[in-house]
């Protein structure tokens, strides 16, 4: 007879509640009554435990079932009887329902449909087989089939799953970098040699191998294709020093056999943990380098410092790492504010690299990036740390070197500049007495014209005059005109793309490091934000020869206009209201600025109407970009 337990006995060898086989023989005890069952059950993996225990069943493909105590129905007569009625937890069963068959797998079903009567049963009982020779329907009744009436609903609100591009190229035009705090190369090896991104990059860098001279040989740790380099943390330090004898640390790269590097060695034990070494086809220098948490931030600065130097800070430089300094926090951060005045930015600043989602690890350069290049973050499961991924086009690599990096805003989502207030577009009168209209000249005569035109004739002088006079006005009149403040209104307007495209203009996109207004205003001039830096240099120089006018528009953020031009004069300070009408007088240019929502921002710099530049604002996001006409030329509204 077939039958089916209907009670747990053993749940990790498979003896479970709702488990069907086929009754085959049963023992009897010396009263000569039945004290056992053998069941040959359906799936042979059921028992595998018992059979090794059981005498009866030993070396056999069975299982026996015993009499349990029937705890329904014969509590009180076990009571008054002092003797339970024992019964074998089984029952007949040549079918079972759906509900009772969830969870279970076959290589043959039978299913009827006729008595279905709730969603989800069809997909239920036809899962149960494990391929479609083995499923036969009878009675069947295709409206019996449906889903929950709120699944379309449901899938409707779904996003739909967008595969993004793989960061990695493979091309030998690209350079595909990765960068991992791995905690220890000997116990996740394996892990890290068979994960994908690993096997698709062309230099990878690690920090934290965990590694020392006792236990570190590389024939354990080759790859096919790849070169290894390591340097454990005993030989980065000088005996006397405090991490000398400290374990872990250490550092390693991969390099394919295709690339040629050159290492570099430091003229001196810098007590720094690192790897340096040049890519001799893209000439460009990487550092592999691991701050320890116990090394003083002041000794580890002094000491990249000295090696930087040594190398050549003017040449090309990654510098790739684990400095343990969080660029998410708000604390200071010591470590980046050196590099950025050596002139390096981090790529990788304010995206989260860990699992607690700390922006640890990180990946510097010294020169500009072209648009030719990809970033990422990989995770894995084996570290506290993911991967960072980069990969970069060395064939049309430019060659300057400064402190700009082009790249998307909604790659990096880093705060930058600010402007304190959303004002709509103040008119500029067509007679009104002009200034030289110096829309062809260079950046030069346009932000140091106050020592060449300005001071040439009185008529200079007055008109200069009157455009203080209106930009003080403007910065007066900022709380009332934020107040009266209207929103654009924009049919089947989405985002500010859509809205800039309504106008026939598209935002073009600035990198974000706190000095995104000055590189936009660059952009608008010369189409590169290299002169971000000089923009800034002369803004400050119009506060300081006006400082008398412009200090009763300084908030108690400041306190004293001396206070806001110190501030204000710093790399990476984000721009305000004072500034930005600064700007735009020294570089005679009406700046327009558009933000979604809202009528267009006129700050007065020219008394040309056709003198104008234009950005847009992103307040979510405190993010200023360049504005370009659709067909890339410069931009224009009309103000009558």
């Amino acid at each position: 007879a077939r039958v089916m337990i209907i009670k747990n006995i053993c749940v990790n060898d498979g003896l479970a509640n709702g488990v069907t086989g086929r009754i085959v023989d049963y023992v009897e005890n010396s009263n000569s009554q039945v004290s056992h069952i053998k069941i040959k059950c359906d799936s042979t993996k059921v028992g595998r435990l018992h059979r090794i225990s059981c005498p009866y069943c030993h070396g056999q493909d069975t299982i026996c079932v015993t009499r349990e105590s029937d705890a329904n129905g014969q509590q009180d007569a076990d009571f008054r009887s002092k003797k339970g009625i024992k019964q074998f937890p089984l029952r007949l069963s040549w079918a079972m329902t759906i509900h009772k068959a969830q969870g279970i797998t076959v290589d043959q079903v039978v299913v009827s449909t006729k008595d279905f009567f709730g969603s989800g049963m069809g997909y239920t009982a036809l899962s149960r087989v494990r391929n479609l020779e083995g499923l036969f329907l009878i009675d069947t009744h295709f409206d019996k089939f449906y889903c929950n009436e709120n699944i379309d609903r449901v899938l409707s609100q779904m996003k739909e799953i967008i595969r993004k591009p793989p960061i990695f190229h493979q091309s030998s035009n690209y350079l595909n970098i990765l960068f991992h705090n791995i905690e220890g190369l000997k116990c996740n090896f394996i892990a890290f040699k068979n994960h994908h991104l690993t096997q698709n990059a062309d230099l990878i860098c690690l920090t934290e191998t965990w590694l020392n001279y006792k236990n570190h040989n590389n024939n354990n740790f080759e790859m096919d294709g790849y070169h290894l380099i390591h340097k454990s943390r005993s030989s980065s330090f000088s005996k006397n020093h405090p991490l000398h004898s400290q374990k872990r640390g250490g550092v390693a790269i991969y390099y394919r056999d295709n690339i040629s590097i050159q290492e570099i060695d430091s003229c001196e034990n810098l007590n720094l943990e690192h790897i340096t070494f040049e890519l001799v086809k893209q000439k460009m220098i990487v550092v592999n380098c691991y701050r320890s948490p116990q090394q003083n931030k002041n000794e580890f600065l002094i000491n990249l410092n000295k090696h930087l130097i040594q190398i050549g800070i003017e040449k090309h430089i990654f510098l790739i790492g684990d400095f343990n300094e969080n660029s998410l926090s708000n604390k200071s951060k010591s470590i980046e504010a050196k590099l950025q005045n050596l002139g390096f930015i981090n790529i990788y600043k304010n995206l989260p690299t860990t699992n607690s989602l700390t922006s640890l690890d990180c990946l510097y350069c010294n020169f500009t990036l072209n648009q030719d290049h990809h970033k990422g973050i990989g995770g894995t499961y084996y570290s506290f740390h993911d991967t960072l991924l980069f990969s970069i086009n060395t064939e049309h690599q430019t060659r300057d070197c400064n402190k700009e990096i082009e790249c998307s805003i909604e790659e990096n989502n880093v705060i930058n500049s600010t402007f304190k207030s959303t004002l709509p577009m103040t008119n500029i009168s067509k007679k009104t007495r002009k200034r030289k209209n110096s829309s062809n000249d260079n950046i030069t005569s346009k932000i140091r014209r106050k020592e060449t035109t300005i001071s040439s004739t009185p008529t200079t002088t007055m008109s200069n005059n009157a455009m203080k006079e209106k930009q003080i006005n403007f910065l007066q009149k900022i709380n009332s005109i934020m107040e009266t403040n209207i929103p654009e209104k924009l049919s089947n307007t989405l985002t500010l793309t859509d809205q800039l495209s309504f106008i026939g203009l598209k935002k073009f996109k600035i990198f974000g490091d706190g000095n995104c207004f000055f590189r936009a205003i660059s952009h608008q001039l010369h189409r590169n934000q290299s002169a971000h830096s000089m923009i800034r240099s002369e803004a400050i120089k119009y506060l300081i020869e006006n400082k008398n006018d412009l200090s009763q528009f300084v908030d108690e953020t400041y306190l004293t206009i001396d206070n806001y031009i110190e501030q204000m004069s710093k790399y990476g300070t984000y721009a305000d209201h004072i500034v930005i009408t600064a700007t735009a007088f020294i570089i005679n240019k009406n700046i327009i600025i558009h933000e979604f929502g809202k009528k267009p921002i006129l700050v007065p710099g020219s008394d040309f109407i056709d003198n104008q530049l234009h950005v847009c604002y992103h307040p979510d996001i405190l993010h200023y970009d360049s504005v370009l006409s659709i067909h890339n030329d410069s931009p224009f509204l009309s103000f009558q």
